[in-house]
């Protein structure tokens, strides 16, 4: 498997985690009995899980351009040394930006952002070379 799908795989994969930890944070804040209803009605939930949620959205929205970016890389034969890095520089953004997002670091979770996005630039420009 080439780095560039191996990071694809390690991103979906912090995806999955970033899930198992908002579901565990409004179990344990709600309490079993809200998980296992119909969750019609919305508790207040504390800082750390709700900056959880807006981690694992802003995941779901940044995985497609990554997942796009890779795959159209690799299927066209684009990938190499270059895409690899930015792929690793991705993965590794990506999980430091869900991390600082939950503990509530704004102006280090902007930058990390900014580095995933141009990482997936640097991707998609290896369509041009």
């Amino acid at each position: 498997m080439s780095v560039d799908l191996a990071c694809l795989v390690v991103n979906a994969l912090w995806g999955l985690a970033l899930v198992m930890l908002e579901i565990a944070g409004k179990t344990r804040a709600a309490g079993p009995e809200w998980n296992a209803g119909n969750r019609d009605a919305e508790p207040t939930f504390p800082a750390w899980v709700t900056r959880t949620t807006r981690a694992l959205t802003n995941h779901k929205e940044n995985f497609p351009l990554f997942l796009t970016a890779v795959l159209v890389v690799h299927v066209s034969g684009h990938a190499g040394r270059t895409s690899a890095i930015a792929s690793v520089v991705y993965a590794i953004a990506r999980a430091a930006h869900g991390v600082v997002y939950v503990a509530g670091i704004t102006k280090v979770r902007s930058a990390l952002f900014t580095v995933g996005l141009g990482a997936v630039i640097v991707i998609f420009a290896q369509l041009l070379v």
